[in-house]
């Protein structure tokens, strides 16, 4: 009969094998080197599908947005600004690329995707399809 003898590395093991699994399932590639994720809040109305991405000390050009297949993916970069004159105690702050990846539910017009980024928020809203848009007769020549 064997031993099986526990030991706490065991467990950080398969924790990483988990966190590889989460992020492979959350289609962000773990060799793509992103270092943190914004967090979000999605709202839905009636009319649309409202995202708002915390980006404080992001800027405006350093973000990307796209609408990939059936998911809506915002990427983009925190530059890290190194204050001259001192030695830094702590460094708390997420900086360097980031991503998060977003399903897009059907009925939803990815032509009609707006952003719009202030005071630190990034809102992106996705209209719904109106009932007279998801269905179209298409005539027959």
């Amino acid at each position: 009969m064997a031993k099986l003898h526990w030991t706490p590395w065991l467990a950080l093991s398969e924790l990483a094998q988990e966190a590889e699994h989460l992020v492979a399932e959350g289609g962000l590639a773990h060799d793509a080197g992103y270092a943190w994720q914004p967090v979000a809040d999605v709202l839905e109305t009636a009319e649309a599908f409202r995202l708002t991405l915390e980006l404080p000390g992001v800027a405006r050009e350093d973000v990307h947005i796209e609408a990939r297949g059936r998911a809506l993916v915002v990427s983009g970069l925190r530059r890290f600004v190194r204050e001259p004159g001192g030695v830094y105690q702590a460094v708390e702050r997420s900086h360097g690329p980031f991503a998060r990846r977003f399903d897009l539910p059907k009925g939803v017009s990815r032509a009609e995707i707006t952003a719009v980024m202030k005071d630190g928020l990034l809102v992106v809203v996705v209209p719904k399809l109106g009932p007279e848009r998801l269905r179209r007769r298409i005539p027959i020549s």
